[in-house]
């Protein structure tokens, strides 16, 4: 699958994390936000039997890269753009999932925010992520859209997979689906959802796209174009 990168202009920083520098983050300060972000980009923990050695091999390559250092106390302390990546993950109020996807292959990237602070965490490899900040949570329907419609320009029998969960109702998701047909057009999957827990399915157009996606990422809806 050809990757499509969401557009970095104008964002603040970018950064490589693995799955285990996150989670070791996410632990230096656990909150009830920070566990539904690591169930939101599904982040696991090392084992039991290895944990000793993976936390010593993250600190280690976190504190080479300038990330942390260690207090004379011992405590383990994120330098400053560890601490607005940590921040936000641990106080995020409101996550977006996209799975982009072709054949066999998918590519996963999610957006959290924390009140004016928003991140974009696109899979890089299978164990680490690229982490960009976002300068407004106003631009998140702008650069998402610009996503899908790239990713779907790009070939038919494409398809991406975006979900909202909010901090106030963490245990339910809203799906919304994009998809190029074989005959180039796009239709759109939104609820409600039928009788067999399907998708209702609609046309959709490039201007469409952008009005659901801000649709879905401000007011959490879900619906046919011009609902």
């Amino acid at each position: 699958m050809t990757e499509t990168a969401p557009d970095t202009s104008g964002q603040e920083q970018t950064t490589i994390y693995t799955a285990y520098e996150i989670d070791f983050m996410l632990n230096l300060r656990p909150t009830e936000a920070g566990a539904v972000t690591r169930e939101q980009i599904g982040l696991r923990s090392a084992p039991e039997e290895a944990k000793e050695f993976v936390t010593a091999a993250v600190t280690s390559g976190l504190r080479a890269r300038g990330k942390v250092t260690h207090s004379e106390d011992g405590q383990w302390l994120l330098g400053e753009e560890g601490q607005v990546v940590a921040t936000t993950l641990t106080s995020a109020d409101r996550w977006l999932g996209l799975a982009l996807t072709e054949g066999e292959a998918m590519r996963m990237a999610f957006v959290i925010k924390a009140n004016q602070a928003v991140l974009m965490l696109t899979q890089d490899e299978l164990d680490s992520f690229v982490v960009s900040a976002l300068p407004d949570p106003a631009q998140v329907p702008a650069s998402v859209a610009d996503v899908v419609t790239a990713f779907l320009d790009e070939g038919k029998e494409r398809t991406v997979s975006l979900r909202r969960t909010d901090a106030s109702a963490p245990q339910d998701t809203t799906p919304l689906m994009f998809h190029a047909e074989a005959d180039g057009s796009w239709r759109v999957g939104h609820l409600p959802l039928d009788d067999e827990g399907v998708l209702s399915v609609s046309g959709i157009d490039r201007a469409g796209v952008a009005a659901a996606v801000s649709a879905l990422w401000e007011q959490g809806t879900s619906q046919a174009p011009g609902a």
